[in-house]
C-alpha cells in the first residue's frame, strides 16, 4: 500500500477522482441495490401491521410498544455515518454483506422474542443493519451513475420502496387474516428474510470484489454516540409524557450539556485535521444544510403518518387488516408512477418540482386531519384511502429529486458521508416524528381515538408544512448545481 493510499480520509480530501463503470457493471451494482431496497423497505412497510398483536402476545406497555416502532429507524440512523465513512476508504461490498447479516440476525430475533428487551433489541440490531445496507446503496448510485441515469437509478429505489410497499401490507394482511394473531406478527417480521438471503447471494456476485480505494478513515464514534444519546434524551419524555417534573428538567438538563459537549468533541476533531459526523465541507455547505431539513421533516412526516394510520384503523375498527393492506395498493402504484413521471418533470422544473410536490403532500395531511374530526370507521378509511393515493403522487414526485439535489452539494470523495448524513438526519427525525405522534395517538389511556388521530395527523402536517417552507429557499434552489 503506498503513503497516499494509506492516508486518512480527512478534511482536504474531497477531489478524488472517481472510476468508470462498464454498463455491465452499473446493472449488476443497480440491481444489487434495488434488492437490498426491497429487503429493508419491505420491514419497514410491515413493522406497523404487527403493533398491536406485539402489545397483546407479549403483554407490552404503551412506551415499550413506541420503542418497538420507533428503534428501527434510531439504529438505522446511527448505523449509517460510521458505514458511509468505511465504505468510502475500503469499498461496499463488504460492508454491504455484513449489513445484510446484522438485518438478518436481528430481524430473526425479534420474530422470535419472548420479552419486550428482546424484541426491542431485535429491531435496535436489525435497525442498524439497515443503516450500513442503505449507506452502500446510496453511496454505490453516487459513486456508478451520474447525470440523468443516476436520477434514474433514484427512481428506481424509489420504485423498489413502493413495489415493498405493495407487498409487505398485502402478505401482512393475509398473515393476520388467516392465522392467529399471537403467531401472525412472528411471521409477518420474518418476511424480509427470504429477500435478506437472496440479497446476500446476489451481493456477492452483483457489487465489485475491488474496493475503491483503500485508506484509514474517521469514524468519529464519540460524536455518532453522542448524536444517539441526544435523540433518546428528547425522546423519552415523548415516550413517557407522565415523568415527574424533576424529571424533566434533568432530561432538558443533560440534552444542553450533551449538545455543548458535542459542538466542542465536533470543532475539536475538525482541527485535528479528521473528518467530524458533522463534516466541514458539507456544513458549510447551505444547500446541502436545507436539503437535509427538508428531507428529514418530509420524511418524518409520512412515515409517522403512515404508521399511526395503520395502529388506528387495527386497534380501533373492524376493518380487516387484508383491506388495510389492499388499500395501500393504489398508493405505493401512484408513487411508482410519479417516480418516473417526476424524471421528465424535474428537468424542466429542477429543484422547484420538490416544493409543488410538498404543498400537495401537506395539502393532503390537513384535509387527512380534517376528515378524523368529522368521520370515523370504514368512511374515515375510505377518505383516507383516496387521499393517500394523492400522497403518494407526491412522494413519487419529491423523493428521487430531493435525493439529488441534496447531495449535488457533497464532493465527490464524500459521496457515502453525505448520502449518509441525508439519511441520518431523515431516520432520527422519523425516531422522533413516530414517538411523538404514536404517543398523541395513544394519549387517551392507551387508546386511540378519532381526537387523538386528528391531533397526531396534524404534527405530521405541520411538520411537512415547515419542510415546504425551508424548500423555498435560494441555496436550495437557486443555488443547486442543477440549478445553473
Amino acid at each position: 500500500m503506498t503513503e497516499a493510499a494509506a492516508a486518512p480520509v480527512g478534511l482536504a480530501d474531497v477531489t478524488d477522482p472517481l472510476p468508470t463503470a462498464t454498463r455491465s457493471d452499473e446493472r449488476s451494482a443497480l440491481w444489487s441495490c434495488l434488492g437490498a431496497g426491497f429487503a429493508t423497505l419491505l420491514d419497514s412497510a410491515v413493522a406497523a401491521f404487527t403493533a398491536p398483536a406485539v402489545q397483546s402476545s407479549l403483554a407490552l406497555a404503551d412506551s415499550d410498544i413506541q420503542w418497538f416502532l420507533a428503534s428501527f429507524s434510531l439504529m438505522f440512523g446511527l448505523g449509517l455515518a460510521p458505514a458511509g465513512r468505511l465504505g468510502d476508504a475500503y469499498g461496499r461490498r463488504g460492508l454491504f454483506i455484513a449489513g445484510l447479516a446484522l438485518f438478518l440476525v436481528g430481524g430473526i430475533a425479534s420474530a422470535t422474542a419472548m420479552s419486550a428487551w428482546w424484541v426491542i433489541g431485535g429491531r435496535l440490531v436489525q435497525g442498524f443493519g439497515a443503516g450500513v445496507i442503505s449507506a452502500q446503496v446510496l453511496a454505490v448510485i453516487q459513486d456508478t451513475f451520474t447525470g440523468p441515469a443516476r436520477l434514474r437509478a433514484l427512481a428506481g429505489y424509489t420504485a423498489a420502496g413502493a413495489a415493498a410497499a405493495i407487498v409487505g401490507p398485502v402478505a401482512a394482511g393475509l398473515a393476520l387474516w388467516l392465522i392467529p394473531a399471537e403467531f401472525a406478527w412472528r411471521i409477518i417480521l420474518l418476511l424480509p428474510i427470504p429477500f435478506t438471503i437472496a440479497t446476500i447471494v446476489f451481493g456477492f456476485r452483483g457489487l465489485p470484489r475491488s474496493p475503491r480505494v483503500r485508506r484509514t478513515t474517521d469514524l468519529d464514534v464519540p460524536g455518532i454516540a453522542a448524536l444517539g444519546l441526544l435523540v433518546v434524551l428528547v425522546t423519552i419524555p415523548v415516550i413517557d409524557p407522565g415523568l415527574p417534573a424533576h424529571t424533566i428538567v434533568a432530561v432538558i438538563a443533560a440534552c444542553a450539556l450533551l449538545l455543548t459537549g458535542l459542538v466542542w468533541w465536533e470543532r475539536r476533531y475538525a482541527r485535528r485535521g479528521k473528518l467530524p459526523l458533522f463534516t466541514p465541507a458539507l456544513m458549510r455547505s447551505r444547500g446541502y444544510v436545507t436539503g437535509n431539513v427538508v428531507a428529514a421533516l418530509w420524511f418524518g412526516a409520512v412515515l409517522a403518518f403512515g404508521t399511526i394510520k395503520t395502529v388506528y384503523f387495527l386497534q380501533m375498527s373492524d376493518i380487516p387488516a387484508l383491506a388495510l393492506a389492499l388499500a395501500l395498493i393504489p398508493t405505493a402504484l401512484a408513487r411508482m408512477v410519479a417516480a418516473r413521471w417526476g424524471q421528465r418533470l424535474f428537468v424542466t422544473h429542477g429543484p422547484a418540482l420538490v416544493t409543488y410536490g410538498l404543498v400537495i403532500q401537506t395539502i393532503c395531511l390537513a384535509v387527512s386531519a380534517a376528515a378524523a374530526l368529522c368521520s370515523d370507521g370504514w368512511a374515515l378509511f375510505l377518505i383516507l384511502s383516496a387521499i393517500q393515493i394523492g400522497s403518494g403522487l407526491s412522494g413519487g414526485v419529491v423523493e428521487p429529486p430531493l435525493r439529488v439535489v441534496t447531495l449535488a452539494f457533497s464532493p465527490p470523495s464524500l459521496h457515502g458521508v453525505g448520502a449518509s448524513f441525508l439519511q441520518l438526519t431523515q431516520r432520527l427525525s422519523a425516531t422522533f416524528c413516530i414517538a411523538l405522534t404514536t404517543g398523541v395517538l395513544l394519549a387517551f389511556g392507551g387508546t386511540a381515538s378519532t381526537q387523538s388521530l386528528m391531533w397526531a395527523v396534524l404534527l405530521c402536517a405541520g411538520a411537512s408544512a415547515i419542510a415546504t417552507v425551508a424548500s423555498f429557499s435560494p441555496h436550495f434552489r437557486g443555488d443547486s448545481p442543477l440549478a445553473q
